[in-house]
Parts: C-alpha cells; structure tokens; sequence
C-alpha cells in the first residue's frame, strides 16, 4: 500500500476512533431534542385523545416536549409510511391500531412492513357497541336473529379491518345476512344512524356515549368480556346475549422504529413505559372509556398477530370473491 493511502486510512480510523465516544455520550443523552408522535387518524377521535394525553406524560418524563402529529388517510398507511421515512434514532414514534395491519393487507404495495416498527407499550384499549336506529322497532340483540332481509351494515375501513370483521361475526351469530356498507370515518356511520339510513353500526364505547341516550338510537350490546364494565348502563355483552365469538377489544399503542441504537432504544422504552403506566394515563383511559391491558407485553402482541392473521384470511377471501 502506498505510503499516502496508507496514512489516511491510519487518519481515517484515528478519527472515526475519537468520535465514538461523542456518538455513544449522544446516544446515552437521548433525548436532546423534541420527539415527533405520529398519529394516523384525524384530530378529535379517541385515538388521537389518549395519543395527546399520552404525548404530555411522556414529554414531562423525558424533559422534552412530544408533538403530536396527525397524518390520516389510506387506512393508516400514510403515518406509517411517514414514520417509516424518518431516521431510526428514536424521534419519531407511531400510535399503533389494528389499521396497521388491515392497511398493508388492503393495500399490499404500501412502504412498510410489519418487521419495519417495534411495540413498545400498550396505551389502551376499548370494546365496541352495536347501535341501530330505534324506528326499526328492534329492542333485543334477539330481534335480529334469522331476519328475513339482509342488515345494511356500516363499516368503516377498506373492507378489511375491525369494522368488517365485527360485522362479519355478528351476521354469523345471528343466523343472519348483511351488506357492508362503507363510510370514510365514525362520524358519517353515526350520522347515517340516526338519520335511520343503514340498520346497524359498531362504535367505540367512548363514541357510544354521545349517542346512547339519543330517542333515535338502540344500544343491543357490546363486544367486552362477560361480566366486564361496559360504561353503558342496562346493556349487557354479546357473549352474554348468546353470540359469543362477539367478544373483542380495539387497543391502541406505541411503536418505533426497528433498528435504532440499543441504548436509545432503551431509555426511549423506559420512558414509553413508564408514561403508560403513569396516574396520569389511567386517568386519562377512565375519562375516555378506555380500559387497561392488564397481561403482559408479548402476550399483547400475539393478540395482535392473531388479529393480523384473521385480516389476512379475510383479505384473501376478499380477493378470491
């Protein structure tokens, strides 16, 4: 090797040497700067609720504010794909729903994959209700079992997702035939119940609330495990009324990044944890009507991938059809 090639490449690694220990201070530092949480649904719904109070707690335990950072549209797809197309040094996280995987599922070309992100922390979860205009004089979940014409049903999602599947187990349960009828958000389907233009529609419970008491609205149930609280008065589970593969939880948590330094990532899931599990974040969960996961983290994420492989089943039947 030449002498002057040589003595760079001795200069280079002398260099690259001394700046190893800058690299790791920064890293042990973390964070120095504001951290970016990318919630991919629109402003006012309850995932975007417990996002920002979630967003305060964290920014107080790591002295730092946390922006929160609406990216809606195609399922979810396009905050993840925003979060995805940013550093893996731990400044942009993801609130992570059961969109994130009907969306790759429905759209199969969209730039991430399930490998691309880690859950750190479960932030909450809900059960939803089923709600049906009160003209068509059905008062018990019974009422619709073995109807003679098909339920027009409304859903939320791109045929894939929690509200297809929740309106595909409910017309199974009840011997009964439906028509998904698709809408862009929650609050179009609860415009077009009350306004008695489709039959029946599923919402969050923290959505339930502002409707249950509505003369032009019937509460029939809720998809929570028997004998669990329901925040909704009088109205008892599917399970309990006789369907019970009805049971079911939406949950929404934080992601990151894989690949991000390891020290960075484990001060940023320390953190993350401990904000989730803060007085401040049960609060927030009782004040929106959501409830805690109380089991471990890795049995959280095999709910999910569960979840993920029934989207995929439907996908696929889907496409089939």
């Amino acid at each position: 090797m030449p002498f002057a090639i040589r003595r760079r490449a001795l200069l280079g690694s002398a260099v690259l040497s001394a700046l190893l220990p800058f690299a790791a201070a920064a890293q042990s530092d973390y964070p120095t700067k504001p951290v970016r949480l990318v919630v991919p649904y629109p402003p006012g719904a309850a995932t975007d609720a417990i996002s920002r109070a979630f967003a305060q707690e964290l920014g107080t335990l790591m002295g730092q504010p946390v922006v929160v950072e609406n990216r809606p549209g195609a399922g979810s797809a396009i905050g993840i794909q925003a979060v995805k197309s940013r550093p893996a040094d731990g400044y942009t996280l993801l609130v992570h729903a059961e969109g994130f995987y009907s969306a790759k599922f429905t759209t199969p070309s969209a730039g991430y994959e399930f490998s691309d992100f880690e859950i750190l922390a479960p932030l909450g979860q809900s059960s939803y209700a089923f709600i049906v205009p009160a003209d068509r004089g059905w008062n018990r979940l019974q009422d619709l079992k073995g109807l003679d014409r098909e339920m027009d049903i409304g859903t939320a999602d791109l045929g894939v997702g929690t509200y297809s599947t929740l309106a595909a187990r409910l017309a199974s349960g009840l011997g009964a035939k439906y028509r998904p009828i698709p809408f862009k958000g929650g609050a179009e389907g609860l415009t077009a119940i009350l306004g008695g233009q489709i039959d029946g529609y599923f919402t969050t419970i923290g959505t339930t609330q502002s409707v249950k008491d509505n003369p032009h609205v019937k509460v029939l149930a809720y998809t929570g495990q028997p004998g669990s609280i329901s925040y909704l008065p009088g109205v008892k589970t599917f399970a309990e009324q006789g369907v019970p593969d009805m049971v079911f939880q939406s949950s929404y948590s934080v992601a990151v990044r894989t690949g991000i330094p390891e020290p960075v990532r484990a001060r940023l899931a320390t953190f993350v944890r401990q904000a989730a599990a803060s007085e401040a974040m049960k609060k927030a969960r009782r004040d929106l009507y959501l409830d805690d996961y109380d089991k471990s983290l890795d049995e959280y994420k095999q709910e999910l991938m569960h979840l993920a492989h029934e989207f995929e089943a439907s996908a696929k039947q889907r496409k089939a059809e």
